[in-house]
């Protein structure tokens, strides 16, 4: 882990403009929003965003510099057939001059703590299949595969009860 003191602030126009510097080509806009988006991405595409219902974006920072985006986050809460609240973390991504210092696990990290501060109950979220990285930390962090099929073949369903965990 990062030894800065870093928190999550919800994300302003300036974090939008930092996440399209940080996603250069179709593969990596694949890989932080799977099929969702389109190449080339753009503000207008990541503005629409905040338009979906219970959905809030989030934006990892140091302490030494609130206004620099480390990494970006998305939470989304959903309708659980339990009727338990469940939020989806989606759209995970450190900065790439950032990448290496274990910044993916910090921001994964603060984004359960957020996710529990929020009133959730269980988080929930899909790595595409192959992007190891990704499910060492969530593996790590405690997210075990969904009993739900995932919705498409090149993802994994990952779930978290967050009253039962103490990460």
């Amino acid at each position: 882990m990062s030894a800065a003191p870093l928190a999550l602030r919800r994300s302003v126009a300036d974090d939008y403009r930092a996440i399209l510097d940080w996603v250069p080509d179709a593969d990596a806009l694949y890989l932080f929003t799977g099929d969702r988006l389109t190449w080339p991405l753009t503000l207008e595409q990541l503005a629409s965003l905040a338009a979906t219902p219970r959905w809030s974006d989030w934006t990892l920072v140091g302490a030494a510099d609130p206004d620099e985006p480390l990494g970006h986050v998305e939470l989304a809460f959903v309708d659980a057939p339990d009727a338990r609240a469940t939020v989806r973390i989606s759209r995970v991504l450190v900065s790439p001059a950032q990448r290496g210092r274990g910044l993916g696990r910090d921001l994964a990290a603060h984004a359960v703590a957020k996710a529990r501060e929020l009133g959730a109950a269980r988080a929930e979220l899909a790595v595409i299949a192959g992007n190891e990285p990704a499910e060492r930390i969530y593996a790590g962090l405690g997210f075990t595969p969904s009993a739900r099929p995932p919705a498409r073949p090149d993802v994994r369903e990952l779930t978290l009860d967050l009253l039962e965990c103490d990460r």
